[in-house]
């Protein structure tokens, strides 16, 4: 692979990670973090939940009723070698209640949004390249 195709690899994880957590499909994060992987939420950007099945957990502990809807923005990928690489993304993250009724044309009420970052660092694996760390953290709210 090129360096082109290796950054747009690492770039690809943050639309696939928001992709995951939105539809609520946790279990795909095994996907797309390292086994001993290391993430925080921008939420909770103090408690650090080491490895894919502690993160995977914590995510299947949220109620159901919770959506979430997720941009990101400024994916900035830097190569450190030929197999790690660290990014810079922003995060805009608006909620709503899927017990709470769509308005036609509309959707879900949502509250939010929140802003804020993630920082990442990437490893090439035999299957890819993957999430090792992933530490995000709000920056503004309303």
């Amino acid at each position: 692979m090129s360096e082109a195709d290796d950054l747009e690899a690492c770039r690809n994880l943050s639309a696939d990670y928001v992709a995951c957590v939105d539809a609520q499909d946790y279990e795909r994060l095994r996907e797309l973090f390292v086994p001993d992987a290391v993430f925080a939420r921008p939420t909770d950007p103090d408690t650090l939940v080491h490895g894919v099945e502690a993160i995977i957990a914590g995510f299947a502990a949220r109620p159901r009723s919770r959506l979430t809807q997720h941009l990101m923005a400024q994916i900035r990928i830097t190569p450190v070698g030929p197999d790690e690489a660290r990014g810079h993304a922003s995060l805009t993250l608006y909620t709503a209640d899927a017990g709470e009724a769509p308005q036609p044309g509309k959707g879900r009420k949502g509250s939010g949004p929140l802003i804020g970052l993630y920082e990442d660092r990437y490893v090439r694996t035999p299957a890819g390249w993957r999430f090792a760390e992933r530490f995000g953290r709000v920056t503004l709210h309303t």
